[in-house]
């Protein structure tokens, strides 16, 4: 995946870099043959290592400004999956103690940007790619860094399609909860100042959910639980 670094903030290929990115079998999938590791897993759960390492995210030194203020001036609506308005509404909320990268309400991502790539540009339009939005931000502790990136498709179908067919090659682990649909993948790194990311994948309704999870230990299965609940949460109830 290429590197795209967009007003500060790290975009999903940055928070990947490394890791192989890839789309498996679906009902209709894209056509992504020139992608390493374009086939699927073999089996639901795979336990697979990529060979590259991702570029470390966890760094208190970026420039990094308050948590955004309960008050919000985005707008956006949801009716049974359906999600109109600004996408960047529905982004995870960070803790009151967070420092947000970039801008503070998020920032709206173009196809090219979420993945600067011409097989998986393709993907994104295959599925009927709509919208994009993205937040970096760094915990109180300085423990981790997260990033929640959604991306808009025409249809909740669209976005189920495009979960199915996307994997990363990486450690597959389990999250606790049950209740939302989720893949997770421990990648790992060379780097003495990150253990590696986990990324989380998700849907709900017409969006697709990519969290990333970056520190100097690996993340716990219950933090990424309710960092995904909270996520889905608000693109099921708008908050």
């Amino acid at each position: 995946m290429v590197i795209a670094t967009i007003t500060g903030l790290v975009v999903l290929a940055t928070l990947t870099a490394g890791a192989v990115v890839a789309f498996g079998s679906s009902s209709s999938p894209p056509s992504v043959s020139a992608l390493p590791g374009g086939s699927p897993p073999s089996s639901p759960g795979p336990e697979t290592t990529g060979p590259a390492t991702p570029s470390p995210t966890a760094s208190p030194s970026r420039s990094a400004t308050a948590a955004p203020s309960p008050t919000r001036t985005l707008k956006g609506t949801v009716d049974d999956g359906r999600h109109r308005g600004d996408l960047r509404y529905f982004l995870l909320t960070p803790p009151a103690d967070a420092e947000v990268y970039g801008d503070e309400e998020g920032t709206q991502l173009s196809r090219s940007e979420v993945a600067d790539s011409a097989e998986v540009k393709q993907a994104l339009a295959t599925y009927g790619f709509k919208a994009a939005a993205q937040r970096t931000y760094l915990t109180g502790d300085g423990e981790y860094e997260v990033s929640a990136q959604l991306v808009r498709f025409a249809s909740a179908g669209s976005a189920t399609a495009y979960y199915n067919a996307f994997y990363y090659q990486g450690t597959r682990i389990t999250l606790p909860s049950s209740r939302n649909p989720a893949k997770a993948y421990r990648l790992s790194s060379s780097s003495a100042e990150s253990t590696g990311s986990v990324i989380v994948l998700s849907h709900q309704g017409d969006v697709h959910i990519t969290l990333s999870v970056t520190g100097a230990k690996t993340p716990g299965k219950d933090l990424l639980g309710r960092i995904l609940d909270q996520q889905y949460r608000r693109l099921k109830t708008g908050r």
